[in-house]
């Protein structure tokens, strides 16, 4: 629990330090600086920055060249916003392959090792949603609350769904008075994120507590350390703008790259680059010939 702590206490820190922040909804303000007439200026134009993880139909210019068969995709896209679709849920449903891939190769290739491939990129859209700093203290309370209240329930001896219920509860309560209480920060504030990332940390606390009771503290430790940072890998990739755009504007691209990329993953046989050191002294060095 010590290792935990200190994983989420170190990123606390440097989320903070840094600042880094999902794509929040912000308006900037033009300054008018051209006039028609004396009495008439130009009306300041807001500029938001659209969080993708939103549902709201996101306006865009969207133009595809002419139908060659190699930008169907495009096509397709292109007619799914004019129906309508919101282009925050499409950018997000084209991002989550991406995010699961770079997860994959973190795993197989790196040795980071967490709760399976599902829940490293379903906490990463939890980040995205909530914020880095926002999400990893909204996820510290969780994760406290359950093991505490896990430990009270612990002690009246009664049946394993009621009390989970129970814990349920009391997660309820305190990520409504942890909402409450940002609500007056201007640091950080989750008032408004939507029930889904919460869901996920919960399912991710659940997850853990569960793995303790089936294996070990130990091991539980170590792939809930490895999910929180694949999670924030994988956040920090779907925040930035270059890489929205890309897949926005070159799906069929990103199909490519996702499929050989977990082609070549799924045939890699080397040694992790974690195992390099507790593995060091069995690798032979080649012969050399003279």
């Amino acid at each position: 629990m010590k290792k935990i702590a200190a994983l989420l206490f170190i990123v606390f820190g440097f989320s903070f330090l840094l600042n880094v922040e999902p794509i929040l909804a912000k308006t900037t303000i033009i300054t008018p600086t051209t006039t028609a007439t004396p009495t008439a200026t130009l009306i300041p134009t807001a500029v938001p920055t659209i969080n993708i993880t939103e549902a709201k139909s996101n306006k865009i210019s969207y133009e595809v060249g002419k139908w060659n068969g190699f930008n169907s995709f495009r096509w397709m896209i292109k007619t799914a916003i004019d129906r309508g679709v919101s282009t925050n849920t499409i950018v997000l449903l084209l991002l989550l392959p991406l995010i699961a891939t770079l997860v994959s190769f973190l795993h197989y290739v790196v040795g980071l090792s967490g709760y399976g491939i599902f829940m490293p990129t379903m906490i990463a859209v939890a980040f995205l949603s909530t914020g880095f700093f926002g999400g990893l203290l909204l996820f510290a309370l969780i994760l406290a609350i359950s093991l505490l209240g896990n430990m009270i329930l612990k002690k009246f001896k009664i049946h394993f769904w009621p009390a989970r219920a129970i814990n349920l509860m009391f997660i309820s309560v305190a990520v409504f008075a942890l909402m409450l209480l940002t609500s007056f920060v201007n640091i950080i504030d989750i008032s408004e994120i939507s029930i889904f990332p919460i869901l996920f940390m919960i399912l991710l606390a659940e997850e853990f507590v569960r793995t303790q009771l089936v294996k070990s503290k130990k091991e539980a430790k170590k792939l809930m350390a490895g999910t929180i940072v694949l999670a924030l890998a994988g956040a920090m990739v779907m925040s930035l703008g270059s890489i929205q755009n890309l897949v926005l504007r070159y799906p069929e691209m990103i199909i490519l790259v996702v499929l050989v990329s977990n082609l070549m993953i799924g045939n890699y046989s080397g040694i992790r680059l974690t195992e390099i050191t507790r593995f060091k002294g069995a690798i032979r060095s080649k012969p050399t010939t003279r």
